[in-house]
């Protein structure tokens, strides 16, 4: 009988620390790997997810046989996925946080996030000035301005980017005067009406944008 109450603490004590692991906070399961390819593209985008989750506790299983942690996605659109790998298909533009979240046995969970950009276009530009009416007079000086967007663009919050790009602007005048700069300055001589044309060209991608800007000069 001795012998038998022996042998039953070193049990109970093995039993006890079991519990208190499976207790502890700390021991949550975690994200290993996770990715969403592509992060940017143009509507419509197919993305694949994949993430790998270990921790917690992940059997359930006295021997530890099986993994039955598991892992469930939100792509912010209502699309869904509950495996390692998900599909999904983004249809329209915009920016997205594609969710993860991890969950063992017991209900604890881990959650992490990949953000996820859609474009319209593979080549955003949006051309401006400080005249946004294109109401000016022959002595005063406009000051063109752009915008380029795509996926490893952002000008002009990246001021760098404007390299990756070539400029070309046609200011429409009887002398035909061009600009080969991010955001030039001009001014008309004589009154009339100007078609200002701006092209962005993207060697790397090979694409090509262009918009047209109207502006009427009047004497001051």
């Amino acid at each position: 009988m001795k012998r038998a109450c022996m042998l039953l603490v070193p049990a109970l004590l093995l039993l006890a620390l079991a519990a208190g692991c499976q207790d502890d906070d700390t021991s949550l399961p975690v994200f290993t790997r996770l990715s969403v390819n592509p992060a940017c593209g143009v509507a419509p985008m197919d993305v694949e997810g994949y993430a790998v989750l270990s921790g917690g506790n992940e059997s359930g299983d006295p021997m530890g046989a099986n993994n039955n942690l598991e892992i469930s996605w939100s792509f912010d659109d209502g699309g869904t996925g509950s495996s390692t790998i998900a599909y999904h298909r983004y249809t329209v533009p915009g920016e997205y946080s594609v969710t993860v979240v991890g969950r063992d046995p017991d209900g604890k969970t881990t959650t992490a996030s990949v953000p996820v950009t859609v474009f319209p276009d593979s080549l955003i530009i949006q051309a401006g000035s400080d005249f946004p009416e294109g109401n000016v007079t022959t002595d005063q000086i406009i000051h063109f301005n752009i915008a380029v967007e795509s996926c490893d663009i952002d000008f002009p919050i990246v001021q760098g980017d404007s390299v990756k790009v070539v400029f070309n602007w046609k200011m429409g005048d009887a002398d035909a005067n061009e600009f080969k700069l991010a955001e030039p300055e001009f001014r008309y001589d004589i009154p009339g009406q100007y078609e200002v044309n701006v092209s962005v060209f993207y060697p790397a991608w090979a694409v090509l944008r262009e918009q047209t800007l109207t502006f009427n000069v009047t004497s001051p």
